[in-house]
């Protein structure tokens, strides 16, 4: 019987052929025979090309914005958490568990202590590494694409419109903190690529050992929560013969759980905002919340009923998404669902889920503040991964209606990238460059505060001397830092 190499190299009879043949009965089917068939090395070469040029671009443009709006000069919490890494003497430990705020600083304080000695603390260089950072998430997400749906295709070029979003700008050049965003982000798709992993010692290792890092690493502790959820969800919907051993999976279930504990001891609860209130708000009003968070992710920065609306529209989808590839993990089982489809699922979902929960603890613990806090720029970089889950769901649609979603989809994402908060980031490069030049004068801080018309860490006195923020300012001055950096000594 004559055979032929299929798209994993193995000898296929006429009788596997045939059965190729038949109708698929599952999307999962269908967009899997679209993947593999094959292109041409020259359309592949164009496609490859198309993203790559979309990449850069995306890429320059954010970097162009941080060379035009940074300004060297430590601003608001930076004043805080520097503590760890500059101000006072701690050992790597201590870094890594750092408490700032709701979250610790984890990879990002020890980054930040092994980097920016480098430059002499320069906050405008730091954030020029900021986004190499986030260089290096993006071709993160386009390997994870690939690894879930095989080559690239011209869709892909949404993936540096979504990471390279100008809506992330607080998190680049305003009160830069590697572990508030860059290195959570980071670490949520090092962690979804270590799910791709075929073998089953080195995926669940990979998964464990970042989800430890990503636990006390910003906001990044929500990956925690959601890790146990996947491990139970990823066993109870694999098939018998491609489970893991029973005791394998519930070690690594007990490391999950063990690895969310630790994060607890020796933490103290503090919240971002002194109107916090245990006491839950109406549940309408928390949804509202969440959806202008998305709708200013899209370039909507007003409360509004449209921006409200269309975030709810992008909430919507969110929540189709997971339900779907719920169902078809739970259908799966029974049918005997291929490994990367499997994968894939578990993938989209945990994607989706991490992003809703930072959404849902942000509105819990920030409405008494108002509506308005949903369009701080800052949580833009949290809600990229639901996005970027929302294209990978778009992808596994049938061909009918796949192309009508991934383009209105295209169409939406490159929209909100060209949307430049211009306003905020002009008033954020004002305020910091008058401040640091009147203080270079005249050293006095409430004075400069008045001067730039916004206080560089609090408009309270008396919070400003518990920080010691004059003494900081000393100890710049005397090792040549930050914003002392090119002044000459008298």
């Amino acid at each position: 019987m004559q055979a032929w190499k299929g798209s994993a190299g193995q000898s296929i009879g006429t009788e596997d052929r045939l059965d190729q043949m038949k109708p698929p009965s599952t999307f999962d089917e269908i967009t899997h025979r679209e993947r593999t068939l094959p292109l041409s090395r020259t359309v592949k070469l164009r496609i490859s090309l198309l993203v790559a040029i979309a990449f850069i671009i995306f890429g320059a443009r954010m970097f162009w914005l941080i060379s035009r709006y940074a300004v060297n000069v430590f601003f608001a919490d930076q004043w805080d958490f520097n503590n760890a890494t500059l101000f006072q003497k701690h050992s790597l430990w201590e870094m890594f568990r750092w408490q700032h705020g709701p979250h610790r600083q984890g990879v990002g304080a020890l980054f930040e202590r092994m980097v920016d000695p480098l430059f002499g603390w320069n906050s405008r260089t730091e954030s020029f590494v900021i986004g190499g950072v986030i260089v290096v998430a993006a071709i993160c997400a386009l390997w994870l694409k690939k690894r879930l749906y095989g080559d690239l295709c011209v869709f892909d070029v949404v993936i540096p419109a979504i990471l390279f979003t100008p809506a992330l700008w607080q998190t680049l050049f305003m009160t830069q903190n590697f572990a508030h965003g860059p290195f959570p982000l980071l670490l949520v798709l090092l962690y979804f690529l270590s799910w791709t992993c075929l073998r089953p010692a080195l995926r669940y290792g990979l998964v464990l050992f970042i989800n430890f890092v990503t636990i006390y690493t910003g906001f990044g502790f929500f990956l925690g929560v959601l890790t146990p959820i996947l491990l139970i969800l990823d066993y109870w919907t694999s098939t018998p013969q491609s489970r893991v051993r029973k005791a394998y999976f519930v070690s690594t279930v007990l490391v999950a759980a063990l690895s969310l504990a630790s994060f607890f001891f020796g933490y103290t609860f503090q919240s971002g905002v002194k109107c916090f209130s245990f006491q839950p708000q109406s549940p309408m009003s928390y949804l509202a919340f969440v959806a202008l968070m998305f709708g200013n992710f899209v370039g909507i920065r007003h409360v509004t009923f449209p921006a409200q609306a269309i975030g709810a529209l992008i909430v919507v989808a969110l929540l189709v998404s997971l339900i779907i590839f719920a169902r078809r993990l739970s259908a799966g089982k029974r049918a005997g669902l291929e490994q990367t489809g499997h994968n894939r699922a578990v993938i989209v979902i945990g994607l989706i889920a991490f992003s809703l929960l930072f959404c849902a603890n942000t509105a819990y613990g920030r409405l008494c503040g108002g509506l308005g806090v949903a369009l701080q720029s800052r949580y833009a970089i949290y809600l990229e991964p639901a996005v970027l889950g929302l294209y990978f769901f778009l992808l596994s649609l049938n061909h009918d209606s796949r192309r009508f979603f991934l383009t209105g989809f295209l169409m939406v994402v490159t929209a909100a990238s060209l949307n430049i908060d211009r306003r905020g980031m002009g008033f954020s490069k004002y305020v910091k460059q008058h401040w640091k030049t009147c203080y270079l004068q005249t050293e006095n801080i409430q004075e400069c505060n008045k001067v730039a018309g916004f206080p560089i860490y609090t408009d309270s006195p008396e919070q400003t001397r518990l920080t010691h923020l004059q003494e900081k300012l000393a100890y710049l001055k005397a090792t040549h830092q930050n914003l002392y950096l090119n002044q000459k000594s008298p």
